[in-house]
């Protein structure tokens, strides 16, 4: 079954991840609050804001594979490419917008958690598989 197919006999999962989408999508094309988000996020490393979007694209991440119900490393990593290119066309979007700014870092920020959250739903499908 491809997945297209798999997408529309399951339509609830299908929504629940898009909706999901535009409300990443309207968080990351609103106005952000002026000063925020500047603080280091946990270990010191980073920004918060790196944090939110790696978290936040985890979900996304999870939610694609979820809705695509992978089950192998080809179709979780389908769902990484297509969460890590809807961050990507967002940063582009911000790119336009002249209270937004593209940011290559937040990207890889998104590619990071895209990549968590497709790993977590194959972790997650292995061990309820036993495999």
């Amino acid at each position: 079954m491809s997945a297209i197919d798999t997408l529309r006999a399951h339509p609830r999962r299908t929504l629940v991840v898009l909706g999901y989408a535009v409300v990443v999508f309207v968080a990351s094309v609103l106005p952000a609050a002026s000063g925020s988000l500047t603080p280091t996020g946990p270990l010191g490393v980073v920004g918060l804001d790196k944090w939110i979007h790696a978290v936040g694209y985890a979900g996304l991440g999870f939610g694609v594979a979820y809705a695509l119900q992978a089950r192998g490393v080809t179709e979780s990593g389908t769902a990484v490419v297509v969460a890590a290119v809807f961050g990507a066309c967002i940063e582009l979007v911000q790119a336009l917008l002249p209270y937004r700014s593209f940011s290559l870092l937040d990207m890889g920020a998104n590619l990071f958690g895209a990549f968590v959250g497709g790993v977590l739903w194959y972790a997650v499908t292995r061990l309820q598989t036993g495999r």
